[in-house]
Parts: structure tokens; C-alpha cells; sequence
């Protein structure tokens, strides 16, 4: 009688833990759809583009902060810009990191940062292009695009 009930407890037991397992997984699942948006304790939430996300749209929810993240090499003359109006997105910051650990050196890569926020709901057409800013009739060697529904 005693092995039985033993029994049934550790089932018992385990269909719970097993729950909380699935239950757990649930949650990661569901954080792991949205991999862009991120939170600091206090502030709004970020939403974090990068150069892998080009051509996609975007919901950018009221009082989020939308930062596009781009690989960039300064020592070729090129940079990325905003091309156009892209109301009702606001440039809030930009700013250039250095990737990795490879220090100052002539060609290190960097990652150009772009900080938005929206004035008012709407779409946008938020377009950036890579170019040398004296070649005027040349072509972007690049462009970045993306539709943002600012809420």
C-alpha cells in the first residue's frame, strides 16, 4: 500500500514539475518572438533594429525609443544618414561605437546608432543611406528601410 502511494506522490510530483517546465518555456518562447525590444529598469522601452532587419515594418508604440544599429567603416569616407523627412520619427541622438575589441586602428569597423522617438502616431518611411557626402551625383553604396507605425 505504501509503494503505492509512493508512487502516485512522485507522478504527482512530477506532472508538477513538468508544468512549471512548460509553463517556463512558455514565457522564454514569448520573449524570444520579440527580440528586439528590450527595457531598462525606469526607462522606456527600446526598440533595437539592426542592418539585418532592412525592408522590414516596424509598430513602434507610444513612448518607446526606436534605435537603428548599422555596420559602418569610417576610414572609406562612408556613413550612413537619414534620407528625407522621416516625421512623425524624431532624431533624438546619433552616435558611432566601435565594434569588439580591435581599438582605434585605421579601418576598424564601427556600428553608427540612430535614437528616434515619435512625435505623434502615424506611418513612417524611415530611409538611411551609406555614402561619402562629397559625391553628390554618386549613388548610395547602400540603403537601409524601414516602415515604422508610430503608435
Amino acid at each position: 500500500m505504501k509503494k503505492k502511494e509512493n508512487a502516485r506522490s512522485m507522478i504527482r510530483s512530477a506532472v508538477a514539475i513538468g508544468l512549471v517546465v512548460l509553463t517556463l518555456c512558455g514565457i522564454i518562447a514569448s520573449q524570444a518572438s520579440q527580440p528586439h525590444a528590450s527595457q531598462t529598469k525606469g526607462a522606456s522601452p527600446i526598440i533595437i533594429v539592426t542592418d539585418a532587419d532592412n525592408g522590414k515594418d516596424i509598430d513602434l508604440p507610444a513612448g518607446d525609443e526606436l534605435v537603428v544599429r548599422l555596420k559602418s567603416n569610417p576610414s572609406t569616407g562612408y556613413s550612413w544618414a537619414i534620407k528625407g523627412d522621416p516625421s512623425p520619427l524624431r532624431l533624438v541622438k546619433s552616435s558611432t561605437k566601435r565594434s569588439g575589441q580591435t581599438g582605434q586602428a585605421a579601418g576598424t569597423p564601427v556600428t553608427q546608432e540612430f535614437r528616434l522617438t515619435s512625435t505623434s502616431a502615424g506611418m513612417a518611411s524611415l530611409t538611411l543611406e551609406y555614402r561619402r557626402p562629397w559625391e553628390y551625383t554618386a549613388g548610395p553604396a547602400r540603403k537601409f528601410h524601414l516602415q515604422v507605425n508610430a503608435r
